[in-house]
């Protein structure tokens, strides 16, 4: 099964992509400094406003590449592809990286799981918000630019990638939403999501992982198998507010 392209140019950090030093939006909206356009409104004034509505969320198409900032361009052109150095400034502002995880745990309410230490399980409100995701295909490409910004913060964020993947993998084995191989949200499992890990080893790991799922509801690699998991993997490396 080969890549994508832009998993490929994701895993080998963009070489034909110049940097642009100058550029700093992402920086600026995570300060609290910048509003986001085209709503205009400052972090922590859409925050007051729309962390928890989700039909803002499900509905708004230009505040996820603000509030997930990637080395591409997106669908939103007032947004800026991420910058290196806004990288490495926004990892050492201790500010900033809250935010960073409060907009994650917000995407993960929207989808229906709570955070627990960087553990995942389902939401009281789970069955409505995975249904949100079954009828709305789009929220899996959103998907993949959550978990392509995550490993762009590799000391604040990265740690979350893969338990985020294997939810979504115990989800298919519980029957809860199917990621069936060959349909759209298999292929967004088995060609996007499991490859947005950098780190080769983890890679094959998650991918090992995801490519024996089995049929949806067989509880080959369920809640238990991925507590069992989590527990053996550690909470070396995350950021918890």
């Amino acid at each position: 099964m080969g890549r994508p392209r832009d998993v490929d140019q994701f895993l080998t950090s963009y070489p034909n992509v110049r940097p642009n030093p100058s550029a700093s939006s992402n920086l600026l909206f995570y300060s609290n400094k910048l509003p986001l356009q085209p709503d205009n409104l400052k972090y922590e004034e859409f925050m007051r406003a729309h962390e928890r509505d989700y039909v803002e969320l499900e509905l708004n198409h230009g505040y996820i590449q603000w509030f997930f900032p990637i080395r591409e361009h997106g669908v939103n052109p007032r947004a800026q592809p991420l910058e290196p150095h806004e990288i490495k400034a926004m990892e050492q502002d201790s500010d900033i990286t809250a935010r960073l995880l409060r907009s994650y745990k917000m995407m993960l309410r929207f989808y229906g799981i709570e955070f627990d230490s960087g553990r995942l399980q389902p939401s009281p409100d789970h069955k409505e918000r995975l249904d949100n995701l079954r009828s709305r295909s789009h929220n899996l490409l959103r998907l993949t630019r959550i978990l392509k910004h995550l490993s762009e913060f590799p000391t604040t964020l990265q740690p979350h990638a893969a338990p985020l993947v294997l939810y979504f993998v115990a989800a298919h084995s519980e029957g809860l939403l199917s990621f069936e191989e060959g349909s759209m949200r298999g292929d967004s499992m088995d060609k996007w999501w499991s490859n947005c890990f950098r780190d080769e080893e983890e890679r094959k790991e998650v991918r090992g992982i995801v490519r024996a799922r089995g049929k949806v509801g067989v509880k080959k690699w369920g809640w238990e198998e991925y507590r069992k998991w989590f527990d053996a993997r550690g909470k070396k490396g995350y950021t918890e507010e």
